[in-house]
């Protein structure tokens, strides 16, 4: 049986703001594996491990979210912009056999000066590296570039590709009808561990129909010291959107911090008195 999960992509495009979320849905259907080359292969069995890790450890979090909305002119120069920092709780629950993650968002500080001119909204996009989780992997076939060296340290770069034909993991819904989306892009692995370090999404000719010329989606993780952990957790630490229509230009960039566990105190009282 194929896998019947899928991340639902929205991009709604209207008069007034332009709303573009990533909503993860995750099934626990089995799936069939895609061929790689053994060392491709090897690499992505320790990638997919570490996304299922990933899961339990951004399950029930909450944390800073900053979040930078901005239009951008002709030149790729802003032309207007404002800034919203949420108290964000990324919730894990399972229905139907699907293992769901929704966000929560709360606004902590609310911008300077409200803008009234359109802007885009984003969310989700910290679980943009579930494209490598085995849930999804019948989906995709992923192909070794060259190496990059960042910082010092060489990276394996994985070139991911939708398999036209098959369910696809990301749809786009514009009123009330879905569309799939061919995503592709690049990842940054770490070739020791699997660990994804920065991961890049580009959707193109799929989304023309809405009048949207191009979608780009730039997620970056680095470790996390908590409480209670011996290791370091890989968690999202910025996550940049951009999206072109013939027109118009958004950009939104968002950077998440102050992570911690999400607890729920729960106090129950009896009354052993009888009426």
């Amino acid at each position: 049986m194929k896998d019947t999960g899928k991340i639902r992509f929205f991009g709604i495009a209207g008069a007034g703001r332009v709303a573009v979320f990533l909503l993860a849905v995750f099934s626990f259907a089995g799936i069939s594996r895609a061929a790689a080359p053994d060392s491709l292969a090897s690499l992505l069995v320790r990638t997919r491990s570490i996304l299922q890790q990933f899961v339990e450890d951004l399950g029930n979090m909450r944390y800073s979210e900053d979040v930078v909305q901005q239009k951008l002119g002709n030149n790729g120069k802003i032309t207007y912009k404002q800034e919203t920092v949420f108290d964000t709780l990324i919730l894990m629950h399972f229905d139907n056999h699907k293992l769901n993650f929704e966000e929560s968002r709360l606004r902590e500080r609310e911008p300077r000066h409200p803008e009234v001119r359109p802007l885009m909204l984003t969310s989700g996009f910290s679980t943009l590296a579930m494209i490598f989780h085995p849930f999804y992997e019948s989906s995709f076939t992923f192909t070794r570039l060259d190496d990059d060296v960042v910082d010092g340290k060489t990276l394996v770069r994985v070139h991911y590709e939708h398999v036209l034909g098959t369910p696809s993991p990301a749809l786009y819904q514009m009123l009330y009808s879905q569309k799939p989306i061919e995503l592709s892009g690049t990842a940054w692995l770490d070739p020791d561990s699997g660990q994804i370090l920065r991961i890049i999404a580009d959707v193109g000719s799929t989304m023309q129909d809405l009048g949207i010329k191009g979608l780009r989606a730039e997620v970056e993780y680095a470790p996390v010291r908590m409480s209670g952990s011996p290791q370091p957790l890989w968690l999202p630490s910025s996550a940049t959107i951009d999206l072109e229509t013939p027109k118009q230009h958004w950009r939104n960039i968002h950077r998440f911090a102050n992570y911690r566990r999400y607890t729920v105190d729960v106090k129950i009282e009896v009354n052993l008195k009888q009426p």
